[in-house]
């Protein structure tokens, strides 16, 4: 990612080909693009950094971006939809759009860890984080932001992450372009987003489902803010929840991470 233009030449056209944000070195895309939304930018906008300073997932985890490596982008989106509807379905039509992007360049087949992670082979190589924007009239916009390990070594990841972390590098032994893979994903997600739209949340349900087989019939734990549920996981709400099964009953779980997830 050497420049803007080579950033915005290798789009297809879509709606994410027209107006595109690249930094060199930024705090967050997330970040940025937020500031880009509250400032007017219009739906479809993309902000891709070379490099995040304070790069960050879910409950606030930091996001480890080291330079020329890996890739960091956010989309600015503007649906006519109700927000916890919206914030629910982008982040699995992102979900989907990662893995699928993945498998067009890994010889494992990745697959998805509820509720936005994506793992080959037990390790982690992509995460999505969505955020909403709203004001005192109500919802105004969401920033989606993806985060794929491409081209790091070992050496990247904090010791911590060495063997838990991984990247298509990794996995194929060379490394790829950073822009096909930015090119792939944003056709995708582009075309998942379309299938929402039109035709709501059962297609995006079940195939983000094909990509996640453990979360139809594995035995999993999940960490909530009450407590440590365990149990076997049955699919997905229509609004993105777990279903999750126990001695006790069938718990929908909004808010949550899997910390085991193994086939039955």
């Amino acid at each position: 990612m050497a420049s803007l233009a080579n950033v915005a030449a290798a789009l297809p056209e879509s709606r994410f080909s027209s107006d595109v944000h690249y930094f060199s070195t930024v705090s967050s895309t997330n970040h940025a693009a937020r500031d880009l939304g509250r400032a007017g930018e219009p739906d479809g906008t993309v902000v891709v950094a070379d490099e995040q300073t304070e790069g960050r997932g879910r409950r606030h985890r930091r996001w480890v971006s080291p330079a020329g490596t890996g890739l960091y982008v956010s989309l600015l989106l503007r649906p006519k939809f109700p927000a916890a509807e919206t914030g629910s379905a982008v982040q699995l039509v992102a979900g989907i759009a990662t893995a699928e992007t993945l498998n067009e360049f890994l010889p494992n087949k990745p697959v998805l860890r509820w509720p936005n992670d994506c793992f080959v082979l037990d390790s982690k190589i992509a995460g999505v984080l969505v955020e909403a924007e709203t004001t005192g009239r109500g919802f105004d916009f969401l920033v989606c932001g993806i985060g794929v390990n491409v081209n790091q070594e070992v050496a990247n990841f904090p010791a911590a992450l060495r063997g838990r972390a991984t990247s298509v590098k990794l996995q194929l032994g060379h490394r790829v372009s950073r822009l096909d893979v930015l090119a792939t994903l944003l056709d995708t997600f582009d075309s998942w987003e379309a299938a929402w739209r039109e035709y709501g949340m059962d297609p995006i349900r079940e195939r983000w489902l094909e990509l996640s087989p453990e979360s139809v019939a594995g035995s999993v734990s999940v960490q909530t803010e009450t407590g440590l549920i365990e149990g076997v996981a049955n699919g997905l709400t229509d609004a993105g929840h777990l279903i999750v099964g126990t001695d006790d009953g069938t718990h929908e779980i909004s808010v949550g991470e899997v910390i085991r997830l193994r086939p039955l």
